[in-house]
């Protein structure tokens, strides 16, 4: 009981202290900026990288950190009380990311970007019975990812801009994780296919522009292998939700 309770707080806790996280490191980055003006009165007129963003295609690579979990539904096995499960839960886990970034730019506030990525996750789905057992179905996996995203960028400030992201991402899992399970677990898809949107901010340095990046994603299929086991028979879905502090390094 005391590893659930600490379970259950971790899961509460971690997006909050992501997204801290986050907004601590963009305010350090504007204290840094602000601090190498000499001249307070032309903050917005000295700019690195003044033809950054004038260019066609640019490159760059990504370092992430994910909370992730399986988002369960219930099937009507499970509501028609036939065996003793009595609570199914999905908790959050950390994971990372690592990748490189494709940006094409379309217009003046817009850009398409194509971020092949290597994911790393765990997810585990908690099932509780009726004479107090407690059972923790967990998942590794580590998945190709291919985002395909719109980038909607503001007008740039002095050496900062703010954007907004959106688009599809599709992923495949790599390695065998789902045959070395056996069928009397709970056992996932090795596809799936996510809305992923967010926020971010563009910061451009003399030899590099960093964008730090919260973004969130939704997974759209059902990832649940069915198998005649309690686990699997007493969900009828398993989706994905994941937020992400994404750094850029472009």
């Amino acid at each position: 009981m005391q590893n659930y309770s600490l379970c259950l707080r971790y899961a509460i806790l971690w997006p909050k202290t992501l997204t801290l996280f986050c907004l601590l490191l963009v305010g350090f980055n504007i204290a840094a900026q602000d601090a190498s003006f000499k001249d307070r009165s032309s903050k917005w007129t000295s700019k690195n990288l003044p033809y950054y963003d004038d260019r066609r295609l640019h490159y760059g690579f990504i370092l992430a950190l994910n909370s992730t979990r399986f988002k369960p539904t219930v099937s009507n096995y499970y509501l028609s009380d036939a065996d003793s499960v009595v609570s199914i839960t999905g908790t959050r886990t950390p994971g990372y990311t690592v990748g490189i970034i494709l940006n094409l730019r379309l217009a003046e506030f817009f850009d398409l970007r194509l971020l092949p990525t290597f994911a790393f996750y765990q997810r585990d789905v908690n099932f509780l019975f009726k004479n107090k057992f407690s059972s923790i179905q967990t998942t590794e996996s580590t998945f190709i990812e291919i985002p395909l995203m719109c980038k909607y960028k503001s007008q740039r400030r002095g050496n900062f801009r703010m954007y907004m992201i959106g688009g599809l991402k599709a992923a495949v899992e790599t390695g065998a994780k789902k045959k070395e399970k056996k069928d009397t677990e709970l056992r996932a898809s090795n596809f799936d296919l996510s809305i992923d949107y967010g926020f971010g901010l563009d910061i451009y340095y003399p030899l590099f522009k960093f964008s730090p990046e919260i973004r969130f994603s939704h997974g759209l299929l059902n990832m649940l292998n069915k198998d005649n086991n309690i686990y699997s028979k007493s969900l009828d879905r398993l989706s994905t939700h994941t937020v992400s502090l994404f750094l850029h390094f472009e």
